[in-house]
């Protein structure tokens, strides 16, 4: 929130002396009307104008979430380790403050900050202003419009000597109350979280020193970090970190803390001088450290990718009950034992029910089905179909020796079947 309207720091101001004056002319008409302190009034206006401007003058629609939507944002903590974390806690704290020490009703100040302050991320998510609404920017605001709130009534406390709460202000405390629980109403039953942290937070502390971490342990500790970019998670995908280093980009799972992806930008091996067996300890060291879940349980094979020493491909699959399962992990590992590339498909083994054709039952429906000759062997693997997990017989067929087409049969059903994730024909 805050990084965007830096972005757009000319459009903030110009809002901002719009609102002010918007909201200073009557506030002030008000003040005198009610005997109240023109100065202390105007400030509130004007704060609150502030507060405004930076959270709703339009960014870049083009960079706009989806309407509706907000992301959960990272931790608190996490968030205030960072500028825009620690503005935010600043952003409604002196618009509150002068709200209550201007009005001298604390209960009506209150049900108006409660209406003002969450409905700004509201706002941000409901509309195309280019804003990200995210649920740590919803708390920080809250909890630095609650600071100002508690500074104005001790501010009032000392000044009368005495409680700030009269009795006329305590029995329109309902509006305070009605105004939080509309506001959150409004909120949660229109807007859908995403998980994920914004990217106007950038990386924290613990996120930067994590993803150095983790790029030292695949490309080396000589690896020099060029860049450390976090990217906001969509319905899709959860936020993710991608780390640039002179020898290659590593990506990752910052909610899950795994490895995504990782990629060298050599792509040849570089002559070193572990042997086929000292190579494969290597890349399995470094599955076991990384990869402890994956490679757990799973069957190895390894294979010589290029002429001569290496490249290698490391690659690690699961079966349960002869069904492959949808885990996948491969690590090609050159004759130095460096890493060059990573690809992995993290997915916990589903349960499935018990197969119930034969491979050569499959092996025949698939050749009636698609009129061609089966080539090789079928085997089982587990797919999704529709959302559920199956056990599947993928057939390759063809023909002359040539194949033409991978067929899925259900080997509950006996029905071909479209998977939504197709594993092409070389799955095992």
């Amino acid at each position: 929130m805050i990084s965007a309207s830096i972005d757009a720091i000319s459009g903030v101001v110009i809002v901002f002396l719009v609102l002010a004056a918007l909201f200073a002319f009557p506030t002030a008409f008000l003040a005198r009307r009610k005997n109240a302190s023109t100065t202390k009034s105007i400030a509130a206006a004007v704060f609150f104008a502030g507060a405004f401007a930076v959270t709703l003058t339009p960014g870049s629609v083009g960079d706009a979430a989806t309407n509706l939507t907000c992301i959960t944002g990272t931790s608190l903590r996490e968030a205030l380790e960072t500028t825009p974390g620690k503005l935010n806690l600043l952003l409604f704290l002196p618009a509150a403050l002068f709200l209550v020490i201007s009005t001298r009703q604390p209960m009506i100040s209150l049900a108006v900050i409660s209406a003002t302050v969450p409905s700004v991320e509201l706002a941000q998510a409901a509309l195309p202003l280019g804003r990200t609404c995210t649920y740590s920017d919803i708390a920080l605001n809250c909890i630095g419009a609650a600071l100002g709130f508690i500074t104005g009534l001790i501010v009032l406390w000392r000044e009368a000597e005495a409680s700030p709460f009269s009795r006329r202000d305590i029995r329109l405390g309902g509006f305070a109350v009605g105004s939080a629980l509309t506001v959150s109403l409004l909120f949660y039953s229109a807007v859908t979280p995403v998980e994920g942290a914004s990217e106007a937070l950038g990386v924290t502390a613990d996120q930067d020193h994590w993803a150095r971490d983790v790029a030292a342990g695949v490309f080396g500790a000589h690896a020099k970090v060029v860049q450390v970019q976090l990217r906001p998670a969509l319905p899709s995908e959860p936020v993710t970190i991608d780390v640039t280093t002179g020898q290659g980009v590593v990506n990752l799972s910052w909610t899950s803390r795994k490895i995504l992806a990782a990629e060298a930008y050599n792509h040849q091996d570089d002559g070193g001088t572990l042997n086929s067996a000292e190579a494969k300890a290597v890349g399995e060291r470094f599955a076991t450290r990384w990869f402890p879940e994956e490679t757990k349980g799973s069957e190895v094979t390894w294979d010589l990718l290029g002429e001569g020493k290496g490249p290698y491909s490391l690659s690690y699959r699961r079966y349960r009950d002869d069904v492959l399962m949808p885990m996948r992990l491969d690590i090609t590992v050159t004759s130095s034992g460096r890493i060059m590339a990573i690809t992995v498909r993290s997915i916990k083994d589903p349960l499935l029910p018990k197969p119930v054709l034969k491979g050569g039952e499959a092996r025949h429906l698939a050749e009636a089905l698609t009129k061609m000759d089966a080539i090789g062997d079928p085997f089982l693997l587990a797919e999704k179909v529709n959302g559920v997990w199956r056990p599947l017989w993928l057939i390759n067929v063809g023909e002359k020796g040539e194949a033409q087409d991978a067929p899925r049969i259900d080997a509950i059903t006996g029905q071909r079947v479209q998977p939504e994730i197709a594993m092409g024909q070389d799955s095992r």
